[in-house]
This record gives structure tokens, sequence and C-alpha cells, in this order.
């Protein structure tokens, strides 16, 4: 079957996920706070982009993520993610959400598993800053083991990011949301530094949340190296992703 064809029908099944569950949601009136969400995503990447990093090419994709209840401040969160490239991948998560006075902490572990290879783990944690009412900031930072990345790497990969983004309202019908990260890493022989930024526009085509979002990536690493399917050598590189992302 052709690669449009799946991305297509990927594309598909979630807007029939979106119209049975909001109007479920619509049918039923909430008399207190919902503490449970499912944020939804469908769509295409040209290319995916993770902590600085290209994986998946001109791929379809269909992720998930939710954050359930309260108890004194603190959540659970998780996230699952399919990318239908030649070889499969499955990106998911697990962990805590804890809100408190100066921000939030989130602290999870990920697991990727890539047709044809063991899985890998790492242990992801960021902090909500809450320094500019304008702005969300938050620093985050990965752990990983060295030799699940490659046998030549035996010690820990470090990543510290911090990221930040803001959302505004063009007209009455898209949303606007204009984010950055940068990020380095250490425990590589060549170690990483990275930004990503990107323009994200969300809206309504016939009552179908639909979203493009444009982003320039640059890092240090060379077009062919071991660790990434491409790297940038220096300069920036842009792609686009789009797709439809709702919530229940």
């Amino acid at each position: 079957m052709k690669k449009k064809y799946i991305i297509i029908g990927v594309i598909v099944v979630a807007v029939i996920a979106f119209f049975a569950f909001s109007g479920k949601a619509g049918a039923q009136e909430v008399e207190q706070e919902k503490t449970w969400k499912v944020d939804v995503t469908s769509g295409y990447y040209e290319k995916r982009i993770s902590g600085g990093l290209y994986g998946a090419q001109d791929v379809g994709f269909v992720k998930a993520s939710t954050k359930a209840g309260d108890f004194a401040g603190l959540s659970f969160v998780g996230g699952l993610e399919y990318v239908h490239s030649d070889d499969y991948q499955l990106h998911y998560s697990l962990g805590t959400y804890l809100d408190t006075p100066i921000g939030g902490i989130d602290t999870r572990v990920v697991m990727h598993t890539i047709e044809g290879a063991d899985t890998s783990y790492e242990l992801n944690g960021s902090y909500d800053l809450n320094w500019f009412e304008s702005l969300d900031t938050s620093i985050a930072v990965a752990v990983e083991d060295g030799s699940e990345v490659g046998s030549e790497y035996d010690g820990t990969i470090v990543t510290p990011a911090f990221v930040v983004s803001k959302t505004f309202t063009v007209g009455e019908a898209v949303d606007v949301t204009v984010g950055g990260e940068y990020g380095q890493s250490s425990g590589l022989d060549e170690e990483l530094e990275y930004t990503h930024g990107y323009v994200r526009f969300d809206t309504l085509a016939n009552d179908l949340p639909v979203f493009v979002q444009v982003n320039a990536l640059k890092n240090n690493l060379g077009i062919v190296n071991d660790i990434s399917s491409e790297g940038t050598d220096g300069d920036f590189d842009v792609s686009v992703t789009a797709g439809v992302a709702f919530s229940f």
C-alpha cells in the first residue's frame, strides 16, 4: 500500500474519533472541574524532530497524551505515539506531574520501540517556570544510557534544554503559537548543540481542528552521522508538520 494512502487513513481515523468523542462530551453536562484529559494529534511529518535530532521522515503519525487525576496537585501523565515508517516506531511514556506554587514538575520514563531494534529507555524531567505571565517557559532534561544510542558510547548521555512558547489569537479563527527550544548534550564523542524554532497555526476547517507547523532546526551534526537520520551541519533546515489536533 502506498504511503500516502496510509497517511490519509490515519487522518480519517482521527477525524472519526474527534466527532465521536466531541459529540459524547457535548451531550453531558460537567458539574465539576474535569480531572482527566486526552489530547490527540494525527497527521504528517516531513521530518520528525525530537531533542534536536531528526528521526523518521515523510511519514504519517498518530499520538495521544493524557493527564489524569488531581491528588493534592499530583496527576498521572502518559503518552503514546505511533509513527508509520518503513520500520514502524512506537514512543510511549508514563509518569507524574506535580503542580506546585513555584511551577509544575513533570517526571516520566520514556520508551522507544523501533521495528527490528531493542527497546530503549530514557528518563525525562521538566520544570514549568512561572517567571513570565505572557510566556510559557520550562527547563527540561533527558537522561539516557549511551550504550542504547551506539556501541561506542558507554556512559550516560544528559541533554538539558530551555523551552519557551507564546500563543495568541489572530482575528477570530486562528491561534498562532511561536516557540523555541535550545539544548546541549554531554556524553557523546561529538556533543550535540541544537536550536529548534517553530510557528504553528491552529484553526477550524468545516468544524475540524486542523494545524500546520513550520519548523526550523539547526544542530552541529553532519548530514550523515551515527545518532540521527540527518543532521543540519550547522545551518537551519526547514520542515513542515500538519494534521488534526483535538482534546476530549
